[in-house]
């Protein structure tokens, strides 16, 4: 994971119901996300590696649920799953690295994350690279807290680049979403869902 306070993500790591995992922490503010990303699946370990981000919180059977996927779905290369809290998401083939599982063997025949998309669509143009390579799926039981709302927003260069990119893919998968999706986005950072849900709540 890329880090810029990752002590609530280790803990969280740390109560893991699972066991014989490793943590790697990327630590370096002179390199981009995908750059760390790169060098964290080059040095883990593991046939699997497991995404998130510094300020998630990953749920005590996280890395539990991604080893029952793994083993249940015969040439499974890349995995994502439900996303809760500062943002959601329910499975759209848009691949949020803050809850991401690959196959590492096959994230590193792909090329691993292409630097040209830093700090947006980096993870949908990853996990659309390895749709290409293997199965993909979307499971329930691998679910993030994901408390605070993203840093990122929509880079228009990248969006761009990635509908040069994969035209098929974005015109079935990013199309559909593109108005009522960007539309929420807008009022989603600026406050304006949190503040109906509180009239909602005490109204």
């Amino acid at each position: 994971m890329p880090a810029n306070d990752h002590d609530g993500v280790v803990s969280s790591l740390a109560d893991q119901t699972a066991d014989g995992f490793e943590v790697l922490v990327v630590d370096d503010p002179d390199i981009g996300v995908c750059e760390a990303r790169n060098r964290g699946i080059r040095r883990a370990a593991g046939d699997v590696v497991a995404f998130t981000d510094d300020d998630c919180r990953p749920p005590a059977d996280w890395i539990a649920s991604i080893r029952r996927a793994f083993a249940e779905t015969d040439g499974l290369v890349v995995l994502e799953g439900p996303v809760e809290g500062g943002m959601s998401y329910e499975g759209r083939r848009k691949y949020p690295t803050c809850n991401l599982a690959v196959d590492r063997e096959a994230a590193l025949s792909v090329g691993g994350f292409d630097e040209r998309f830093e700090y947006w669509r980096e993870d949908t143009e990853f996990g659309w690279r390895l749709e290409e390579y293997g199965a993909a799926a979307y499971d329930d039981r691998v679910r993030m807290v994901h408390p605070d709302r993203p840093r990122s927003s929509i880079v228009e260069e990248n969006e761009a680049l990635l509908r040069r990119t994969h035209p098929e893919k974005y015109e079935e998968i990013i199309v559909p979403d593109t108005l009522g999706g960007r539309v929420n986005d807008w009022l989603w950072r600026r406050g304006v869902w949190d503040a109906i849900d509180e009239v909602r709540n005490h109204g």
